[in-house]
């Protein structure tokens, strides 16, 4: 199974690139300090926010979870993972939904470490949350079910 916000990302990156080229252009045809000045206050923070944007794909296969991140401007055919463990590594995981974007928390042992793995998604529609859910949903039962025996 492979989840991922890659039109999303993409959508709202180019967007963004758009509205940055709009307010450059109007900085130069406009001649007013104070909306310069607002103009560009306006493009550094939609910088800083296109900076931020990331498509995350989560795949759950062959018994390994794998989370890999790259920017929507990234043309490589092979993206390396940020985060991959085999399925039997999670005890327990939560996915908190936004209206805009949501996070995934998973607990982890390896090694007789605990820890826990946090990953944001933004712009992941509301299926897609509940199908990394129900993924998780069974790993984390066969998971318990093992330990118990």
């Amino acid at each position: 199974m492979k989840v991922s916000n890659c039109n999303i990302a993409k959508i709202t990156a180019y967007s963004l690139v758009i509205m940055t080229t709009v307010m450059i252009l109007c900085i130069f045809l406009n001649h007013q300090i104070i909306l310069d000045i607002l103009l560009f206050t306006s493009i550094i923070l939609v910088i800083a926010i296109l900076t931020k944007i990331k498509i995350v794909t989560y795949e759950f296969s062959g018994g390994c979870i794998t989370i890999r991140k790259a920017h929507p401007f990234t043309f490589k055919k092979f993206i390396s993972p940020e985060i991959e463990f085999p399925q039997n590594y999670i005890l327990d995981y939560n996915v908190n939904n936004h209206i805009v974007s949501g996070s995934l928390a998973l607990k982890v042992k390896s090694r007789n470490k605990k820890y826990t793995v946090k990953t944001k998604l933004f712009g992941f529609t509301q299926a897609q949350h509940q199908s990394i859910s129900s993924s998780l949903i069974s790993i984390v039962s066969q998971n318990n079910f093992n330990r118990s025996n």
